[in-house]
This record gives structure tokens, sequence and C-alpha cells, in this order.
């Protein structure tokens, strides 16, 4: 690769998909410590990732094609701030970017920034607006292993591309304080409920999620019950015993690591639960486990079996999303126990990420 000055890593998505980025940046990190690292992508990956010592600058820009609604709104687009953005990204004069999308808008936007060397995929197009084209097929490709094949390509076979994030020490302190003033002994059992999502369609019924507190309760189990800023209502009435709290991000990364384990959604608080080494019980609904399902050991995946219409993004075309509506209760309480039983008879024991149909 020769001698580099400037990487930038593109990430436009989620939080979770940002999560999924910091193998890629922790290797490019220790393998280029001279380089300059920038990751290209929303807000919230500033909070993620500040405290690694992995990215050098954010460039932080909300990309109209990520959102859930009017991204085909071309006349709605703001044209004069992406002009500004490639300007920018222009004058940065980067030696290398990297994007594991494989989507033609990112391809033309790598292409934009008139990097000596472009390294992506071709998957929906726009291979030729790259300099470096990986030839992977993208079927049941996980993004953990999408940003791996990028490191290989680039001669790093050596290095695990597995995501991990670092909560600073005062936000430690801060969890610790909190918990215990109110009074939660993490010497006991302690499981978190996370009914959110940043996409809806991927959310199991809240009211399940109420249930299973419920259930933990009556089991003498501590729970904390994580209510999303802008996301479902603090008027929810949870059973007696439960915390209910509602944090930014940051504290929400430091709290979930006292977790002994999360039960929650396919979506970006999963994401960091893993990434931080807190086993999750994780329902998937539209979405394919293979792509995005939690990475590591100790998970547990609860998916329906042969929903025709899976994978699906954004929408459903039914009256209600019957892959998630489908999953029972008592489907969920029976992996929820076994994730208890094991953690109390050896919370060191490993073993692999199971999927439960």
């Amino acid at each position: 690769m020769g001698f580099l000055k400037k990487i930038l890593v593109i990430e436009l998505w989620g939080i979770g998909d940002v999560v999924l980025a910091t193998g890629v940046l922790r290797a490019l990190r220790k393998n280029y410590p001279s380089a300059k690292i920038n990751i290209l992508a929303k807000e919230h990956a500033k909070t993620i990732l500040s405290s690694s010592n992995i990215v050098d600058k954010f460039i932080i820009y909300d990309f109209p094609w990520t959102k859930f609604r009017g991204k085909y709104c071309f006349w709605k687009w703001d044209w004069i701030g992406l002009f500004r953005l490639i300007k920018r990204l222009r004058s940065e004069k980067f030696d290398l970017v990297l994007d594991a999308r494989g989507d033609v808008r990112n391809n033309l936007l790598v292409f934009f920034t008139g990097a000596k060397r472009r390294v992506g995929y071709n998957w929906t197009g726009g291979g030729f607006l790259l300099t470096d084209v990986v030839k992977v097929e993208k079927n049941k490709l996980h993004r953990i292993d999408a940003w791996g094949y990028l490191l290989r390509y680039l001669g790093l076979s050596s290095v695990d591309a597995k995501p991990a994030i670092d909560i600073p020490q005062e936000e430690k302190k801060w969890a610790d304080d909190f918990l215990r003033n109110k009074g939660i002994n993490k010497a006991n059992l302690l499981v978190g409920v996370h009914p959110g999502a940043g996409i809806k369609t991927r959310c199991w019924p809240l009211r399940r999620f109420v249930d299973i507190a419920a259930y933990l309760r009556q089991k003498g189990v501590q729970v904390v019950f994580f209510i999303e800023p802008g996301g479902y209502g603090d008027d929810i009435r949870l059973p007696e015993g439960c915390l209910k709290i509602k944090v930014c991000l940051c504290k929400y990364m430091a709290i979930v690591k006292d977790l002994d384990f999360l039960i929650c959604n396919d979506g970006g608080a999963m994401h960091i639960a893993t990434a931080v080494g807190t086993p999750v019980v994780a329902i998937f609904g539209p979405m394919e486990q293979e792509w995005f399902g939690p990475y590591g050991e100790d998970n547990v995946v609860i998916m329906k079996d042969n929903v025709s219409c899976r994978p699906c993004s954004d929408y459903c075309k039914h009256k209600e999303p019957y892959c998630l509506t489908g999953i029972t209760e008592e489907q969920v309480i029976k992996q929820v126990d076994g994730v208890i039983d094991r953690i109390r008879k050896e919370k060191n024991g490993a073993i692999g990420t199971e999927v439960i149909h």
C-alpha cells in the first residue's frame, strides 16, 4: 500500500452500522499508526467512537438516501449541502477511501472524493467509479465480514474485524453510581430490556416486552427497562420493581456494559451490547440474521420460520409484521430461561450464537 497519510472510512447509516465498522477502524489504526483516519458518518458516530482513539476526524453528514421517509424525493434533497461536502472531501486529498456498502450511490460518493485509491464492492453497480473492486458475493455476507474482506484485500489478513467500543472511565463511574443509587446490586443477576429500534418494522410488540419484564420480576431478577428518547412514551406502566430509565446514547453504552444480558430487537442497541461484551437475546423480524446478527459468542437470536417476504427494510406490505408478531412470549421466555440458567451456573462459559426458529 505504501505510505498513507489520510484514510477515509464511509459508514453513512445507523448506530448499529457504525458499531460494526469499529473493527475495521481498529485494524487501520494498528496497521497504519501514522495515518490520519477519518470517518464520514452521522452525528452518532462521535458518541460511539470518540473514546476509542481510532478516529482522528469526524466528517458528519446526514445523507438523504439513508432516511426512512422521503429518500426518493430528490427535489427536497439539500443539493447545496451535498456539493459543499463533496468540495470538502476533495480538499482533504485522501490516499485511501474504504466503503463496504456496495451501493451505487456510495460508489458515486467515493468517486467524488477524488482519492488516489478507492476500494469497495460492485453489488448494485458503480464499480467503474472505484480503483479497486473487491470480488465477493453479497449473499448471506455479514456486515463485519464485508469489512473484513476489504482488510484482507489490503493485505491485512491477520487482523480481527470484531467490533468493540471503549467506554470512558467517567461514564463507567456514572453508571456504577447510578445503578447503586437506584438500589441495583450488581452481584445479583441484572437483565436489560430494550424494546426500541431505529426502524419500527423491526420492533416486537411493546406490550410483550413489558410482559417479559414482569416474568423476570416474578423470578426475582433485577430488570432495567430502557425508554428510548424520542421513541415510545414515558407513560409505559411497568411491573413493580423494574427500573425504567431514559438516557442518552453515551450513558446507555455505559449501563448496558453492566448488564448480565440484554433482551432486545434487531438494531443499534443490540450491536452496542455485543460490542461492550454483553450477551443478547435478540428478536429478529424482517432482516436476515446472517447479514446483521449479533456478532460474537453467547448470543441467542429468535426468528419466525418460513417468512417468504424476508428480507425487507423500512416498510411492511402486510397489515402487521407477521415475522415479528408470530414470535410468541413463550418462545422468548424459554430462551431467556436458558440464558439465565447458563449465566448463573458459569458466567464465563463460551458457546456460539444460537438461532431459534
